[in-house]
């Protein structure tokens, strides 16, 4: 059973011991250089330590889009700071509850408990009482049914787990199971905030109503709902966080962040305002070395992490459970590209561990099992004999040559030719703004290149990038493998098999366009959808890892992405100016993934990030 209370799990992490992303050279690595030379702030970045009006400021980094193109509807595309997808949304608009990666414990805030009910079809709910939204209105079990079925829209893989949200009472929330299993927490707890209804209900009626008379987004009325939604901008959203954006203060570098003091536990919380710097790591990092940011994860190139170290601002390296991975356009490549013994050839090809390094220094570490989830989940999801088993794709350029051979490739000179006769040459888009995916793009295309497959590196703005992807206007692409959001290997595999691939349609695409009924050697033909959907299967998670071992072994075996490095944060956390320490490094928050439950989030939550003396 995963319940409790606020007071409790407080209570008992205040008694723990406190023990992304171009240029190495010429982008942060230059601006940070140009800053410990006395240069400026980029334009736009003026240095605010605190409010004019008094009160305790933190000072956050994290990337949006200025209006117009950014907006506030949080379910979709380009959205400013959506929960649970940024870290500082779940400070906006407050999830049910959040997860301490290293004990399996919960921190319940908007929910104070939720179980399996012994019937083994339902999830129950148990709502706080008492929360208001921002605009006075109450919240109640109606908010988090509209956030469901808004959430049924775009698709959201909890509806494969369940047909049904029942409103039991104003604070009871019951979600039939169509097919049980223990991910449902996860969903509905941590990854589905509340948004409030006043503003969705509208849009959840239509979705009830299209989805209960046995409709699809396939169909005309469910694909014009889907388009609808997607273009829906509303205005002035209530919030339930402890902080709401100030709409009049977003620029294109910076916005702040207000107090909502009608939250039920703004007292908790020792800030009075959020300063949220703007921008991606070649930006951002000339703001942390000029003292302005308390806390960043952006992936910061080598040479900027040893001017950190310079200046004495702390490096946090939590596990991030992900990486960058090498995805493939299948719709326009998949008569060459679709052999897995190519795929396979290019893992082998590749040094895994000099692409780490030359990224992110000793925060980039080869990927070892090569199974789609983190080589951290590994020993505990997968069935000891597989594990020896599986194949770890040494860097062999040899093997990668003998496999390019069997799948009916010849090399002319310096350059493959591929089973079609053409030789074998691709772009590979990667975001521009992302130092470590940048410097992981320009490396691969090099070491590619020098193989005999012609990559050719070309930088896409960060905003652009996974849209091209799910619009398949790419041959190759650095995307993400793995899940930095979510605990369970379930989540890898929706990253695998259907981001960027089959919810590429909520971009109006269909993305890499990898087939998902494929014949193996390791378990015959397999459905990975359902198979993904297996993997989470039941109320047991021991039982589950029979399934797990299964499609490990299949995404080894098929490299479907082929995944480069695994990712530790290097995340700058600068104490004594506005915030007064970090935790300790063995202190078990930093296990958290610092993209899903967010340290500095949890810390807030639960009154442990505290202002620095004179910050008040």
């Amino acid at each position: 059973m995963s319940k409790g209370t606020f007071e409790e799990t407080h209570r008992s992490v205040l008694q723990a011991p406190m023990s992304r992303r171009r240029a190495m050279g010429l982008g942060a690595g230059a601006v940070s250089a140009a800053m410990l030379a006395g240069a400026p702030l980029p334009a736009g970045f003026g240095r605010v330590v605190m409010a004019q009006d008094g009160g305790a400021e933190y000072h956050a980094a994290y990337p949006y889009q200025q209006p117009p193109t950014g907006h506030f509807n949080t379910f979709v595309t380009n959205a400013i700071l959506p929960p649970p997808t940024t870290v500082y949304g779940d400070l906006i608009y407050e999830p049910l509850g959040m997860y301490y990666w290293a004990s399996g414990e919960w921190l319940p805030l908007l929910a104070t408990e939720w179980s399996f009910l012994e019937d083994g079809e339902n999830f129950e709910i148990k709502l706080r009482e008492g929360v208001v939204w921002s605009d006075d209105t109450p919240f109640t079990a109606a908010d988090v049914d509209a956030t469901l079925w808004c959430l049924r829209i775009m698709s959201n893989t909890l509806w494969q787990y369940i047909d049904e949200v029942n409103v039991v009472d104003d604070y009871t929330v019951r979600l039939h199971m169509s097919t049980p299993s223990t991910v449902v927490e996860r969903y509905a707890i941590r990854t589905a905030n509340p948004r409030p209804a006043s503003v969705y209900g509208e849009w959840a009626d239509r979705a009830k109503e299209l989805f209960s008379n046995g409709g699809s987004l396939e169909d005309p009325e469910g694909a014009q709902l889907l388009d609808q939604f997607n273009q829906f901008r509303p205005e002035d959203v209530p919030v339930t966080g402890p902080f709401m954006i100030d709409a009049n203060s977003i620029t294109s570098s910076q916005m702040t962040m207000v107090k909502n003091d009608k939250a039920w536990n703004a007292d908790q919380v020792l800030f009075d305002r959020i300063i949220n710097y703007n921008g991606e790591t070649d930006t951002i990092s000339a703001v942390v070395l000029s003292g302005e940011v308390d806390y960043a994860t952006h992936g910061f190139a080598p040479a900027t992490e040893a001017e950190f170290a310079n200046q004495g601002i702390r490096v946090l390296r939590p596990p991030v459970y992900s990486g960058p991975a090498i995805l493939i356009n299948y719709g326009r490549h998949g008569e060459t590209l679709g052999d897995k013994r190519v795929r396979q050839a290019i893992a082998h090809a590749v040094d895994r561990q000099q692409n780490g390094t030359v990224s992110l220094a000793e925060s980039g570490i080869a990927v070892d099992y090569m199974t789609g989830m983190s080589d951290n989940q590994v020993p505990q999801w997968v069935e000891e004999s597989a594990i020896e088993s599986l194949n770890r794709y040494e860097y062999d350029q040899e093997k990668a040559t003998a496999l390019l051979e069997e799948a009916g490739w010849t090399k002319e000179g310096d350059v493959w030719i591929m089973n079609n006769g053409e030789e074998a040459r691709f772009e590979l888009i990667f975001p521009a703004e992302f130092a470590d995916w940048s410097a992981a793009g320009t490396d691969l295309a090099e070491q590619l290149t020098n193989f005999g497959i012609v990559v050719e590196p070309v930088a896409v703005t960060h905003t652009q990038q996974p849209i091209d992807v799910d619009q398949g206007n790419f041959d190759l692409a650095i995307r993400g493998w793995g899940s930095s959001n979510n605990p369970h290997p379930h989540f890898s595999y929706t990253t695998a098999f259907f981001t960027h691939n089959t919810l590429a349609i909520n971009n109006g695409g269909q993305g890499t366009q990898f087939p998902l009924v494929q014949e193996t050697e390791v378990a015959g033909e397999v459905d990975l959808d359902q198979l993904t959907v297996d993997s989470a299967l039941g109320l047991d998670e021991q039982a589950q890892i029979a399934n797990l071992t299964t499609i490990a072994q299949v995404y080894n075996e098929l490299l479907p992405n082929i995944p480069l490095f695994e990712r530790y944060g290097n995340n700058a956390a600068l104490e004594g100016v506005r915030v007064k320490a970090w935790p300790a490094d063995d202190d078990p928050i930093l296990q958290n993934s610092p993209y899903a439950d967010g340290i500095p989030v949890m810390l807030m939550y639960t009154g442990q990030l505290e202002p620095a003396e004179g910050n008040e």
